[in-house]
């Protein structure tokens, strides 16, 4: 057992000297976008084919799919193994299942009175930072901070996309996409460039 953890803080030693280099956040932002516009554009019709609750988890399941993949490309030299990607279809597949039912049963009870942009998106996001977070606390001090970052990021894109769901068009969820990559490419590239390890 203490060579296991010997060589887990070596791991961990190893890991943490690399840091991310301002050429990352573009490709974040890219690749996050595009893979939240494909993954929601192939989901919307897993509904129409598969009915019932099957149909919503297949459906955000495909969507937190594209998007885990296409992250885990991104990060996988400074975080590596499948766990980012493992994390986020996870939290992305349980998160918007359960954010889409409790908003529906909050607009039956409440109606108009609750924003449920508000509550889907702010439970996806939560959901999806929680998972990421189990990752990241491995490497980072007060990395609970993530779990505050992915849920505005998820708001504030599907905030925006809200607002502007008249004047977006087919740019709507590419637009979503983007803003929640921007808001998390940010938070990681200040994790790993103001890095306090874990182990010394």
């Amino acid at each position: 057992m203490r060579l296991k953890s010997l060589l887990n803080k070596f791991k961990l030693k190893e890991l943490a000297t690399q840091k991310l280099h301002w050429n990352f956040l573009p490709l974040w932002i890219v690749t996050t976008a595009f893979s939240y516009a494909i993954g929601g554009r192939v989901s919307a019709f897993v509904t129409d084919w598969i009915m019932g609750d099957l149909g919503v988890w297949l459906s955000f399941g495909l969507m937190s799919l594209a998007i885990a993949f296409s992250q885990w490309l991104v990060i996988r030299k400074y975080i590596v193994g499948f766990s980012w990607f493992w994390a986020t279809l996870i939290g992305g597949t349980v998160g918007g299942s359960v954010s889409s039912w409790a908003s529906f049963q909050l607009a039956i009870t409440y109606g108009d009175a609750l924003d449920l942009v508000v509550v889907y998106a702010c439970l996806r996001g939560l959901s999806v930072g929680v998972m990421q977070w189990i990752i990241l606390k491995q490497y980072f001090r007060r990395s609970e901070w993530w779990i505050v970052v992915s849920t505005a990021s998820w708001y504030g894109g599907v905030w925006v996309g809200w607002l502007l769901i008249n004047k977006l068009g087919y740019f709507l969820t590419l637009t979503i996409g983007a803003i929640y990559g921007l808001l998390t490419g940010i938070a990681l590239l200040l994790m790993f460039r103001n890095m306090i390890k874990i182990v010394d």
